[in-house]
C-alpha cells in the first residue's frame, strides 16, 4: 500500500514515525510542503493522500488523483470545508476526517479564555507594565459559578465544554438542531436560539463551516446578548463577522470576546511573519486589544490531539483503500 503524506509539521513527527513502526507494510513519501498544482506529479503511483491543507487546491489536482487511481483524501483535521467533495464524489475518490482527536484541548481552552475573560488578567497585566497596582472597578471580577453559559452546538466538544463550565458550578443552556442525550446530563436546553442568547452570560459557539452560518454572530445576535457578556469561538472563524464583534466590545455590550479563530486566518495561520510585511489591520486590532484573547487556531494543540490526527488521518486511509469505505468518510 502506498500513501502520500504533505504538510508535515515537527510536531507530528514523532506521531507518524511511531505509526510508520507499527505498519512496516505501508509505504508513506512524506513531505513538509502543501498539495498545489506545481506538485501533484508527487500522487504518481499513490492509493492515498493524507494531508493538511490551509488552502484548497484546484481542479486539475483532483482529476490528476483521478488518473492515478488515488481512492481517498484524508484530512488531518476534523474540518473539511476547503475541499470540494462534490467533485471528488463525481472521480469516485472518497474524503476522510478525524472527527474526535481531542474534545477536552478545545474545551480547556474555551474555559481558559472565558477565566482569563472574566478575571480581566489581560488589563491586570497591562496595567502592572505602568507599576499601576491599584484595584479599581474596571478589573473587578465575577466568579464563574455565579454566570449563565450558553453552547451554541452540543456535540462532543460544546457538550464538553459544558461539562467543564458545569464542573465549576456554572448554568448551563445549550441549543442544538440535533440535541444530544449525553450532553443533556451538563446543560438543560432551550428551543429557541433568542432565549439562549437572551440568558447567557458567557455564549462559545461550537458550530460547523457551512455557508448557512457565515456570519450567524453579527450586529443582530450581538444585540441580543446581555450587556457585559462574554463571546467565544474556537470553531470557525466564518461564523462570526470580526467587525461586528468590534462594534459590540466598544459599545461596551461585550466585556470581552475570546477568538482561537478568524475570518482571514488562512493566509497567516499556521505560518511564522516575524519581521515579514503585515497588513491585516482588523487581525492587528484584535491582537491589541486588552477585551480580546486572540490565538492562533491552537486551542487544540495539545500533545494528545496531534497524536490523534495523525493517526486518525492515516487509519482512516488504509480503511478506505482496504475495504472501500470508512466510518470517517464525509462525501457520498
Amino acid at each position: 500500500m502506498k500513501l502520500v503524506f504533505f504538510n508535515l509539521r515537527e510536531d507530528e513527527k514523532s506521531a507518524l514515525e511511531s505509526w510508520r513502526n507499527a505498519h512496516p507494510e505501508v509505504e508513506i513519501d512524506v513531505y513538509t510542503e502543501e498539495l498545489t498544482s506545481a506538485n501533484k506529479h508527487l500522487l504518481e503511483g499513490k492509493e492515498g493522500v493524507v494531508l493538511a491543507q490551509n488552502k484548497p487546491f484546484e481542479r486539475d489536482v483532483y482529476e490528476y488523483a483521478k488518473e492515478q487511481g488515488v481512492k481517498v483524501f484524508a484530512t488531518r483535521s476534523a474540518g473539511f470545508d476547503i475541499y470540494d467533495l462534490e467533485l471528488m464524489s463525481e472521480f469516485g475518490i472518497k474524503m476522510t476526517n478525524v472527527p474526535s482527536y481531542s474534545p477536552n484541548a478545545i474545551a480547556e481552552h474555551v474555559l481558559t479564555s472565558a477565566l482569563r475573560i472574566s478575571r480581566n488578567t489581560n488589563k491586570i497585566q497591562r496595567n502592572l507594565e505602568k507599576h499601576n497596582f491599584s484595584w479599581n472597578p474596571g478589573i473587578l471580577s465575577r466568579e464563574l459559578r455565579t454566570l449563565t453559559v450558553g453552547v451554541i452546538g452540543t456535540g462532543r466538544i460544546g457538550t464538553q465544554a459544558a461539562r467543564l463550565f458545569s464542573a465549576l458550578g456554572s448554568k448551563v443552556l445549550g441549543y442544538d438542531v440535533y440535541q444530544n442525550e449525553a450532553a443533556k446530563e451538563v446543560l438543560r436546553y432551550v428551543e429557541n436560539l433568542d432565549d439562549l442568547i437572551a440568558a447567557s452570560d458567557i455564549i462559545t459557539i461550537h458550530m460547523p463551516a457551512i455557508k448557512e452560518y457565515n456570519h450567524m454572530v453579527n450586529d443582530e445576535f450581538l444585540a441580543k446578548m446581555k450587556d457585559n457578556s462574554i463571546l467565544l469561538n474556537a470553531a470557525r472563524g466564518m461564523l462570526v463577522d470580526t467587525k461586528a464583534v468590534l462594534r459590540a466590545l466598544d459599545s461596551g455590550k461585550l466585556l470581552g470576546a475570546g477568538l482561537d479563530v478568524y475570518e482571514n486566518e488562512g493566509k497567516y495561520v499556521p505560518k511564522n511573519f516575524e519581521g515579514k510585511e503585515f497588513d491585516d489591520e482588523l487581525l492587528q486590532t484584535l491582537i491589541d486589544r486588552d477585551d480580546v484573547i486572540y490565538t492562533p487556531h491552537t486551542a487544540f494543540y495539545t500533545e494528545t490531539a496531534i497524536q490523534n490526527l495523525v493517526e486518525g488521518g492515516l487509519e482512516a486511509a488504509v480503511e478506505v483503500i482496504t475495504t472501500g469505505t470508512s466510518a470517517n468518510v464525509v462525501n457520498k
